[in-house]
């Protein structure tokens, strides 16, 4: 029978997880920036459908989430040093190597399917609203900021939110390259105390909060992107005859 000693995640150990927590909550933010960017800019570059920038995007977007996740940490751990220039691979290191290389990594790799889910949801914008505001002589960027992005982003919400969980999964895979997030510390902890089930009931209980957490922005989001939108009227009824 094993019998838990749940003061293993007290003390030292259980320092070692808000480390990791913070550590965690901090790759995240930057890998969930970085995406966020990465993914508005070649979304919407792919759904202008121009002919000399299409070909780099499809490349992009299909060798990113077609790749393991932690294949790409693993390259741009050991290769940064050689495709990227001097100045940054210095900055990398000045910085935390490790800690950069996941964020670059992850970043890539959900940047791909944020790109893919912004397209989506421009397509989902009738043509009838853009000819419209092109007539009233709206030019790219207001038509972009006033009439298409914020219908695209209200249909984009729940996907992007999805990603965000996944991405907060996916910085677990950092561990690999040394990274001290939430699974670092509980294999550290479970190699030097042998309380694997409690370590991993703790790192199960922080990566649920963090994931609620995230989960809980999509109502907030799409409240702020429909405050602009008339609410539904019911429709009539129809009038019974004697």
């Amino acid at each position: 029978m094993y019998h838990f000693d749940w003061s293993v995640l007290w003390g030292e150990s259980g320092i070692r997880m808000l480390d990791g927590l913070y550590v965690t909550v901090k790759l995240v933010s930057l890998t969930l920036a970085f995406a966020l960017c990465i993914g508005l800019v070649v979304g919407t570059a792919r759904w202008l459908g121009k002919w000399y920038i299409e070909p780099v995007c499809w490349v992009y977007i299909e060798s990113a989430r077609n790749t393991p996740p932690l294949v790409q940490i693993l390259f741009w751990y050991f290769s940064a040093s050689y495709l990227l220039p001097q100045s940054i691979f210095m900055y990398m290191r000045n910085t935390g190597y490790e800690f950069t290389a996941a964020v670059v990594a992850l970043s890539i790799y959900h940047g791909a399917f944020v790109a893919e889910t912004i397209r989506a949801g421009l397509n989902s914008v009738s043509q009838g609203q853009i000819q419209a505001a092109r007539a009233l002589g709206l030019n790219f960027g207001q038509r972009m900021v006033h009439v298409i992005l914020p219908q695209a982003l209200r249909v984009s919400v729940p996907p992007i939110v999805n990603e965000m969980v996944g991405a907060t999964k996916n910085t677990s895979l950092a561990m690999a390259i040394g990274v001290t997030e939430i699974a670092y510390q509980t294999k550290y902890i479970e190699t030097y105390n042998f309380r694997g089930v409690e370590a991993l009931v703790g790192a199960t209980a922080l990566y649920l909060f963090v994931c609620l957490a995230i989960t809980a922005i999509a109502p907030v989001a799409n409240k702020l992107l429909s405050r602009h939108m008339l609410p539904a009227r019911p429709l009539p009824q129809p009038l019974l005859s004697e």
